[in-house]
């Protein structure tokens, strides 16, 4: 079974949902769950999606997060010491490089010409979120619309950092910000949420949490990883064509 969606703009999450940070993160956290006795397990049953600035201040008070210096040396560690654990999601580069042309004319290059039609929305650093395009995503290359944790001042599920990156890609491609349709792929429940509320399509990875949760938390469908997620039309100008195959589950 596979279903087509419409939409000016494409909006990603990061971590579990193009890169697979699971092991690295939880691995760097359990350092810190260990020295300061907290539980892992019901840690990381809300941390997934979430910021690290906040995580810190609700579970770790006792971090010193002055000037964001606790955040930092957290991702860092992530980022520096967990590299050979890092993983992209199945299908994320392939969706991520088929954003950048069209399939009925391959000389199109969006990307050359500063005119993506994609963005990423992630809750963590530019330090660690950067980080990845320079290492697993080099061939894909950073947006140019790329929201991070520090640059909201509120996280998901919020639909602040959304918002910012879908206006920023209205004014590049000259769509109405008021009428651009966006879809949003996410793979935490927060992040979902963040997508409802703005109202975007929301499309789930199941890499982080069930299924079941995700569907609990309105994702319009949920599906196992990217390669279910194809683009079918995406002229330079008007909307992109998606379609998905096989979900694992979708709202009828």
């Amino acid at each position: 079974m596979s279903y087509t969606v419409d939409t000016d703009v494409c909006l990603f999450d990061l971590d579990g949902t193009i890169v697979s940070t699971t092991v690295a993160a939880e691995s760097a956290w359990k350092k810190l769950c260990s020295k300061y006795n907290v539980n892992p397990i019901e840690f990381f049953k809300v941390s997934h999606g979430s910021r690290t600035e906040e995580m810190l201040k609700i579970y770790f008070p006792e971090v010193d997060n002055t000037d964001n210096k606790g955040v930092f040396e957290l991702e860092k560690d992530i980022a520096d010491n967990y590299l050979d654990t890092i993983r992209l999601i199945p299908g994320a580069k392939e969706l991520l490089l088929a954003l950048d042309s069209n399939p009925q004319d391959q000389t199109a290059n969006y990307n050359l010409k500063g005119e993506r039609k994609w963005a990423i929305v992630t809750s963590g650093t530019r330090y660690i979120a950067f980080s990845w395009f320079k290492t697993i995503l080099k061939d894909v290359g950073k947006p140019t619309v790329f929201i991070t944790g520090e640059d909201v001042h509120v996280g998901k599920p919020n639909p602040l950092g959304y918002n910012m990156a879908k206006e920023k890609l209205s004014c590049i491609l000259n769509v109405n910000k008021d009428k651009c349709r966006s879809v949003v792929f996410e793979d935490a429940p927060v992040g979902i949420q963040a997508g409802n509320s703005m109202g975007a399509t929301t499309i789930g990875i199941a890499s982080s949490y069930s299924p079941e949760k995700l569907i609990e938390a309105g994702a319009d469908y949920v599906v196992e990883d990217l390669t279910h997620v194809t683009v079918i039309s995406n002229p330079e100008t008007g909307a992109i064509t998606l379609k998905i195959s096989d979900p694992i589950a979708h709202k009828g």
